[in-house]
């Protein structure tokens, strides 16, 4: 069940390749062209609600699409990012747009990255804000808060563990309530954590993105663990990374490693900036895209 939350987006659904469901939402001006926003891991569509202000105000059109196995989009079956690409056609498509800016925030950023790659000429820029890169090297996640660090150990090791863990049920469901390692996250991140809006959101938005379970979340987790073949490298579409320079989720070391493997790539840090620096500043990505 859907939270209850003022004012929610119509979701649209649209039959994608081989029959699936894709559902999706639009935050900003519907009539401006869109630009397509990947949500993080886990999460959904409604993850676009943090951004429909900024949006709104700047005249924008945000898709934010579920991706498979999340909220309402069907999973696709398999392993690996390329596994968006499809969707991403069928998007673009049913939108009535030859190419648009493409963006990924935190988990999304390899399927961000995947479809850049597989399809150049539909990709006018890539924005990836506190992505995560498939195979960056174990030394740039160092600085990881040790929570997410035994996280993705567990989900790679013993996924139904991960799988509880994600979903906050049996064991984790007491202690989820208690905000583990809050205090290691950094102060920019437990600032935006400690409001009354990011629980509110944060709720709606997870709970949503866990509608069909968490085994597309596992299978994101998993995947960040390999590298694609020459991903980075044959990215060729205008690129811009956004990171926080305090990130204890997917550190800026990450975002370094993967700038200086993608030609001509930018990299714009946010002094002081954690994971969610997002929720402090929308404008951050909302310029990108305009």
């Amino acid at each position: 069940m859907t939270p209850s939350w003022p004012d929610l987006p119509e979701t649209v659904r649209l039959t994608g390749p081989g029959g699936r469901r894709i559902a999706y939402c639009s935050y900003g001006d519907p009539a401006a062209p869109p630009a397509i926003v990947l949500h993080g891991t886990p999460g959904s569509r409604y993850e676009g609600v943090a951004l429909r202000q900024a949006a709104t105000e700047a005249g924008i059109h945000l898709v934010f699409p579920d991706r498979p196995g999340y909220g309402e989009t069907d999973p696709v079956p398999g392993r690996g990012f390329h596994r968006w690409n499809d969707d991403f056609v069928a998007l673009l498509d049913h939108l009535g747009h030859e190419r648009v800016p493409l963006a990924a925030i935190s988990g999304g950023g390899g399927y961000a990255l995947a479809a850049a790659q597989a399809h150049p000429q539909r990709v006018s820029k890539l924005i990836l804000a506190a992505a995560a890169v498939p195979g960056a090297p174990k030394e740039t996640y160092a600085r990881r808060i040790p929570v997410v660090k035994l996280l993705n150990w567990i989900v790679r090791w013993a996924p139904a563990v991960g799988r509880s863990m994600l979903a906050g049920t049996g064991v984790f469901k007491s202690l989820s309530k208690r905000r583990p390692n809050f205090k290691a996250w950094p102060r920019a991140d437990q600032l935006v954590m400690a409001t009354p809006e990011f629980a509110a959101l944060s709720d709606l938005d997870t709970t949503e993105g866990r509608r069909q379970g968490m085994d597309a979340a596992v299978t994101d987790l998993v995947g960040y663990s390999y590298p694609l073949p020459n991903l980075l490298g044959s990215v060729s579409v205008p690129t811009v990374f956004l990171h926080g320079d305090a990130d204890g989720n997917v550190p800026i070391e990450v975002a370094r490693w993967a700038h200086a493997r993608i030609d001509g790539a930018q990299l714009h840090t946010i002094p002081d900036g954690g994971h969610l620096f997002l929720l402090q500043d929308a404008d951050l990505l909302i310029r990108e895209l305009t």
